[in-house]
């Protein structure tokens, strides 16, 4: 199973998650195999310095599970065109498919934890 988080950073409630998806990580990483993935994505092809601040907010908030990047024009780009708000986090199945519904709004609210066990 892995969850995927398309986060950026000058997004709030993006960047006030990290510390709640790191522990998550580290707590389904006990029970069951699992990967938290977080992608950062910004509505321009990521800059220099987008990464550059990109990585050091995940530093400064210790988050440990693997992030990646990619450009505006890729196949993963092009998926976050149809994003509407951020964060939005997915969880994926073994097999790569989508499980359930799309986790709008960051997991830090009571329902989003509920809505993120429950699939």
């Amino acid at each position: 199973v892995t969850v995927v988080n398309y986060w950026f950073s000058t997004c709030k409630p993006c960047v006030g998650e990290l510390p709640e998806l790191e522990a998550l990580n580290k707590k389904l990483a006990e029970k069951m195999a699992v990967r938290l993935s977080a992608s950062t994505h910004s509505q321009l092809t990521v800059t220099g310095q987008q990464f550059s601040e990109a990585k050091d907010i995940l530093s400064k908030k210790g988050v440990t599970y693997k992030n990646i990047w990619f450009d505006s024009n890729s196949d993963a780009g092009k998926f976050t065109s149809g994003l509407f708000s951020y964060p939005t986090t997915y969880v994926v199945d073994k097999n790569g498919n989508i499980v359930g519904e799309p986790i709008v709004g960051a997991i830090t609210e009571k329902n989003q934890q509920r809505h993120l066990k429950n699939s």
